[in-house]
């Protein structure tokens, strides 16, 4: 279908209004808007709290009566991260560097990060950018393209480099929802605790 831009979102538009279904759809997700923006400059946690329970029970309606399409879409993504694990990609791996550098420069400049999580930070992304030159040594040496996978599964130092990259982010992303975790469940302690 060849189309340009302003085509292809009229036609968004019309697929938006050609059914019934389509038309409740777009109400609720409307109206869920509406709600969401009219209360988002207010500090009362009974309504924020309501939203995102309106969001999340407006998702799991979707889930459910579109329970094929949701159980194919997990099974994909799961085969898409299995598939990079096993077969890793550089240009995926260019697009993972991406946000590491957003993470730096995050990390680097946000005032609610604490000292010891900037500490950490600060070594997993050095480390994962050590590896990065590394790679980007061996593909420019090896003239690698980065279209091209197969090369560099017959490569066993970048094929190493990248795997390790991955399981080193991993175990970051682990840490982090761990910390969170933590931190949330100390603050709620402390706050249950000064109440009382």
């Amino acid at each position: 279908m060849s189309l340009n831009i302003f085509e292809k979102i009229s036609y968004a538009f019309q697929s938006i209004f050609s059914s019934f279904m389509s038309i409740e759809l777009f109400i609720i997700g409307f109206l869920l808007f509406i709600f969401f923006a009219i209360n988002i400059n207010k500090n009362e946690k009974i309504i924020k709290t309501f939203a995102v329970c309106l969001y999340l029970l407006f998702f799991f309606l979707i889930c459910y009566f579109y329970s094929d399409y949701t159980a194919q879409s997990i099974d994909g993504v799961i085969k898409y991260i299995m598939h990079y694990i096993y077969f890793p990609s550089l240009a995926m791996y260019f697009v993972i560097m991406v946000f590491v550098t957003i993470g730096i420069f995050y990390t680097m400049f946000s005032k609610k990060i604490s000292k010891f999580l900037k500490y950490v930070n600060t070594s997993v992304f050095g480390l994962l950018y050590i590896f990065y030159i590394q790679v980007i040594g061996q593909v420019a040496d090896n003239r690698i393209y980065f279209t091209t996978d197969v090369s560099i599964y017959r490569n066993e130092s970048i094929l190493c480099f990248i795997q390790v990259s991955n399981l080193i982010l991993f175990l970051w992303i682990i840490f982090i929802l761990f910390y969170v975790f933590y931190q949330f469940c100390k603050r709620k302690y402390s706050e249950r605790f000064d109440i009382t």
